[in-house]
This record gives C-alpha cells, sequence and structure tokens, in this order.
C-alpha cells in the first residue's frame, strides 16, 4: 500500500478534513506537523499558548488510534524534500490556505520534490473561485458575494475516517507536552463543546452580538483559525430557519469572502485597497501607540478593550471595531500598524480577516465603511455597555463611578470623582486626545489624500 504524508496546518482536527479523508482512503498515512520558526515567533504568547495546546490534543487524537504524529522543526519547504525521501513517501495531502506567507511556501516546496501533490481547502466553507460574478471575478461588495455565496449547496461535513498509520517509534521533535497544561478546551473536543454551547443561545445571536458584557457570540474564532473544528460543520449544525443562525451564517461568508480576496490581492496586509488612501499623511506618534496599547487612552471602552486584550489574547468584535476606529481616525495612526499588533497578540489573528477588518475600519480597503465614519467611543460605550459592566470589568479604578458618568468620566466635576477615589491625571488618564478635534483632522487627512 502506498504512503501518503498528510501534512497539518491550519486543521488540527481529524473529523470533517477533507485532505485527511482523502489521504486515509487508499494509503498508509505518514502524519506530520512542521514547526515553522517564523511563524512560531511572530505570534504572540497567548496564541502560540493555545496552538501548542490544540497540537497536544492532536498528538492524544492520533495515538489514540494507534498512530503517531511526527513533529519536524521547519521551515518546510527546507526539511520536508529530504523528509519525504528519507520515509519513502509516494505522495503528499494537506489543506492550502489563503495567507502570502503559506503559498510562497508552498510554491517553493512544490519546487524541491516530485511526487503527487493533492490540495484540499478544509478551512473555508467554498473554495476559492467557486463564487464568482458573471465576469468571472470575486465581487468586490460583500452583499453580491454572500447571495451568491448563500446559493451554492452547503458542502456535507465529512465522516471520521479510520486511517492505516505508518509505524513510527517516536516523535521526531518533542513539543514539551508535560508543560502544556492539558484541558476539555483544546482540540476539536473543545471547539465541538464550544459549538454545541453556542447552540444553546444562537437564536438570540442578532440581539446579544454587539453587547460586550453579553455571553452573545460563539467564541470559536481562535478554533476556526486553527482548525480545530471546520467551518462546513458548522454551517450544517446551523439552519436558516432562525434570524440568529441565519445571522452567524453570514458572518461565515464574510470569513470566506476576505479569504477569496486575500488570495486574489496578496498585498492587502501592505497596501491600501483604495488608492485614494495611499497618500494619508499618518501621524509618528509612538507614545499615542503605546498609550493606545496599554489601554490607556483615556476612554474607558477603548481601554477596557485594549486591556482585555492584553490580559486574555480575545476582544469582543464590536469593541475590536471602536479601538480599531480609535487608533486610525483620532489618533491618526497607520491602520497597518494596528493591525499587526491585533494580528500578533489575538489567539485568533488570521491574516485574511485581520486585514479586511482593519482596512474595513479605516475606510481603504472592500466595501469599507465611508471614510468619514469616524466612532464616537463615548456614543458607543452608551450604546454597547449601556450599564458600563463590561468596563468595570476591565477599568478596576473606574468601578465605583455610577451611571452614565463611567462612559466619559472627564465630565464629572472632580469632587465626585475624587468621591469614588478617581483622580484624572493619577489613578486615571485625561483623554489623549478631543474626539471632535481628532475627527476634523482625520476627515482633513483623507480628504488632502484623495485630492
Amino acid at each position: 500500500m502506498a504512503t501518503a504524508l498528510f501534512w497539518f496546518r491550519k486543521d488540527l482536527r481529524l473529523n470533517d478534513n477533507p485532505a485527511w479523508a482523502a489521504a486515509c482512503e487508499a494509503h498508509k498515512v505518514l502524519p506530520v506537523f512542521v514547526l515553522e520558526p517564523e511563524l512560531i515567533a511572530s505570534a504572540g504568547p497567548y496564541r502560540r499558548g493555545r496552538f501548542f495546546q490544540n497540537l497536544s490534543a492532536l498528538i492524544a487524537e492520533v495515538k489514540s488510534l494507534g498512530g503517531r504524529l511526527r513533529i519536524i522543526q521547519g521551515p518546510a519547504q527546507d526539511i520536508l524534500p529530504q523528509y519525504i525521501q528519507e520515509n519513502n513517501v509516494d505522495c503528499m495531502y494537506f489543506n492550502a490556505d489563503t495567507s502570502p506567507f503559506s503559498r510562497k511556501r508552498d510554491e517553493r516546496l512544490a519546487e524541491n520534490i516530485t511526487l503527487p501533490i493533492h490540495t484540499f481547502w478544509g478551512g473555508l466553507v467554498h473554495p476559492p473561485g467557486t463564487v464568482l460574478t458573471q465576469k468571472g471575478e470575486i465581487s468586490k461588495v460583500f452583499t453580491p458575494f454572500y447571495k451568491k455565496w448563500v446559493t451554492l449547496p452547503a458542502p456535507v461535513s465529512l465522516p471520521y475516517p479510520l486511517p492505516g498509520f505508518v509505524d513510527s517509534p517516536k516523535n521526531d521533535l518533542e513539543v514539551a507536552r508535560d508543560l502544556i497544561p492539558r484541558t476539555s478546551q483544546e482540540g476539536y473536543e473543545g471547539a465541538s463543546a464550544r459549538f454545541e454551547q453556542f447552540l444553546e443561545k444562537v437564536d438570540d445571536y442578532q440581539e446579544s452580538r454587539n453587547f460586550p458584557s453579553v455571553d452573545g457570540t460563539s467564541f470559536l474564532s481562535s478554533d476556526l483559525h486553527f482548525g480545530t473544528i471546520g467551518p462546513r460543520e458548522i454551517l450544517n449544525g446551523l439552519s436558516s430557519n432562525s434570524e440568529g443562525h441565519r445571522q452567524f451564517i453570514r458572518q461565515l461568508a464574510w470569513r470566506d469572502w476576505y479569504a477569496h480576496l486575500l488570495h486574489v490581492n496578496p498585498e492587502v496586509p501592505h497596501k491600501p485597497v483604495n488608492k485614494s488612501y495611499e497618500n494619508i499623511r499618518w501621524r509618528d506618534d509612538p507614545e499615542g501607540f503605546e498609550r493606545w496599547k496599554e489601554g490607556e487612552t483615556g476612554y474607558p471602552i477603548v481601554d477596557a478593550g485594549m486591556r482585555q486584550l492584553s490580559a486574555t489574547g480575545w476582544m469582543h468584535n464590536r469593541v475590536r471595531m471602536i479601538t480599531a476606529s480609535f487608533l486610525v481616525k483620532n489618533l491618526l495612526i497607520d491602520w497597518r500598524e494596528g493591525e499587526r499588533y491585533f494580528r500578533r497578540v489575538l489567539i485568533d489573528g488570521d491574516i485574511a480577516q485581520n486585514c479586511g477588518n482593519w482596512q474595513w475600519v479605516a475606510g481603504t480597503g472592500f466595501d469599507a465603511a465611508p471614510y468619514f465614519r469616524v466612532f464616537n467611543p463615548v456614543l458607543q460605550s452608551k450604546k454597547f455597555d449601556p450599564e458600563g459592566s463590561y468596563i468595570r470589568r476591565w477599568i478596576p479604578e473606574l468601578e465605583a463611578i455610577s451611571g452614565s458618568a463611567i462612559h466619559s468620566p472627564w465630565e464629572c466635576d472632580e469632587t465626585t470623582l475624587r468621591k469614588h477615589n478617581v483622580v484624572l491625571g493619577e489613578n486615571y488618564p485625561f483623554p489623549i486626545v478631543d474626539h471632535a478635534e481628532a475627527r476634523e483632522r482625520a476627515l482633513a487627512a483623507y480628504k488632502a489624500s484623495r485630492e
């Protein structure tokens, strides 16, 4: 029986994994994961920790089936050709992804090996090139893309294959599994449990998803990023009969759309899609950037979000938009600086989604918010955290402030603030910028670039 090398990448699961299922059909399988030094180094501690937890879970799952997941040190394009030769491999299987790094690496690898390579798209509902306009292009506006996407037959999630493994007495590289805490929240087990929990509340998703103090989101973003659960399995578990279900299905389509766009526009992480904004004169403000990262801007909703990110590696999506808009429009700092920071720190720091969202907020991307849309952090705070519960959780120095004053403490009189042990400029900062003035500055910079 032929030997197939299966290369795990951003698909750390056996269930509903099209490349894995195909490799297991008529081959003995040699499962491999390549630790890429560049990718490990670029990830923040929370994403690295979640990655190793998920990898540990996959090692255990493969072992439970009688196999052993081999862990080898990359770069993949350098190490895999020799590894393939040493292990008498006949063919290779893996799931592709749209990141520029992965595509360049895969192209270089293909140049260095001669055996058949079989690629699949296990990380998306529909692969790139399948959701096109009549002109054979990807729609640069989301709604037409979604209308076509939602009419395509939903791929059925694949059954769990029972593979035959190549004998492998020992891992090539240990990943310090004993140092990685085993929890029920890792790997496919944790991802499927989170999905089941989400299904219990998804009917309210449309109403609750925008409120950061409410448990209304799926918490599946990092699972989709690492591939511990597949989007097809999620889609198959949803129903179009409920508005909450339909809204979450729409989010899966957004995810596909950004990935498809990156596939044909690999420059998106580095250049504005809208060329009118190539010449915006961004401010060089290292101090402002640091205060934004540390949650010390003086705007409570912004600071709460950035502190949540620093403490957990995750941030509620509504607050991601607020904090991103604040950096770009209020501080007039280049969106690329914020995008890179988010992508490094977030446990779900996916390049296609992150770049798409940051360019949307900046007004420079595909189907983006208009350049003159500037989130007012105080109004956003009052609307989506009306009781201040989210702010109080992440900014304990403001915990005692009652009512709407918590959204803009600088508007309180000094006596009231001192009564609640708040001294602006000492234990909580004054606003780093006046919102109205910053808005006018941003609009002027955008208009100048358009002229």
